[in-house]
């Protein structure tokens, strides 16, 4: 089994994809970004966009919807601390998505108004585990979504929580693999906060990507990418194109990502990735223990 794993660079921060393949990795990518809750409405304008003549729907794979968040007992919510979200929105981006072949994911955080709920996160994934994994799928299968996005974050020395984190993730992976949707993981780059890269191990032999968190501040080979003009390090992914990127956030509040040859290099990487990532699912599902 091959695993993949890249850089992380970073302008409006972005997190890197390491991929694992059932079998030899595909010569693809993917590219991936989010709406988060506070953002739908400057999201949904730039999606539209074109830069001219090009766009993120020429660009993108997959976009994660981080519009949902754990209950205390087990459930899943849809976030209402900022603009209501309701399944017209949601349907919204998945008319999106099928439009321009782009996979809508389902995002559950554990956000707060105060940082990241690892208590909340723990009783779902712990306490309530059955109940959540249940929730997930459902909400997936009910809404026509194309797979689910873990980012459940905490901070602080949280490996006491990885056993329970792991079997959760592996739950949830052959219950989504068995209808034919994704699941990714977000991850920190480095040894502190949860997840992180001493989980990789365990977690990747479940999901079909994980989104590594190093921004500005960490990640394998950070020296060799910082301080490098984007364009270079989207060219390195163009080259290696078993490798994806993802990029925090559809707002693409930098001027550098609403730029017609950013977005043509993108486009080279999703080119890639088409018949790849058509092609990867099976393959991943066969690779999953029974």
């Amino acid at each position: 089994m091959s695993i993949r794993s890249s850089i992380i660079f970073s302008a409006v921060a972005l997190h890197m994809i390491g991929v694992i393949h059932g079998q030899e990795p595909p010569k693809s990518g993917r590219v991936m970004t989010w709406v988060p809750p506070y953002a739908v409405s400057a999201c949904k304008e730039r999606l539209n966009q074109s830069f001219d003549g090009i766009g993120m729907k020429d660009g993108l794979t997959h976009l994660g919807l981080q519009f949902w968040s754990p209950t205390s007992k087990g459930g899943i919510e849809l976030v209402d601390r900022f603009k209501v979200i309701d399944e017209s929105t949601i349907s919204e981006f998945r008319k999106w998505g099928d439009a321009h072949g782009v996979r809508i994911m389902l995002c559950v955080y554990n956000g707060s108004g105060s940082g990241w709920d690892w208590g909340l996160a723990m009783t779902a994934f712990e306490e309530h585990r059955v109940k959540f994994v249940e929730a997930l799928v459902s909400e997936t299968l009910r809404l026509k979504l194309d797979g689910i996005d873990i980012d459940l974050e905490g901070n602080g020395k949280l490996d006491e929580s990885r056993a329970a984190f792991v079997r959760f993730i592996e739950e949830l992976s052959k219950r989504l693999h068995a209808e034919g949707k994704e699941l990714t993981v977000d991850s920190f780059a480095y040894k502190w906060n949860a997840p992180n890269q001493n989980w990789w191990p365990a977690l990747l032999p479940h999901v079909d990507a994980l989104h590594v968190m190093g921004y500005a501040e960490t990640g394998a080979g950070a020296a060799e990418w910082q301080g490098i003009p984007v364009e270079k390090n989207l060219q390195w992914v163009v080259e290696n194109q078993s490798i994806g990127i993802a990029i925090w956030d559809a707002q693409l509040k930098a001027p550098v990502w609403r730029a017609k040859a950013m977005w043509q290099a993108i486009a080279k990487i999703k080119n890639g990735a088409e018949q790849g990532v058509a092609d990867q699912r099976p393959a991943a599902v066969e690779s999953k223990p029974k």
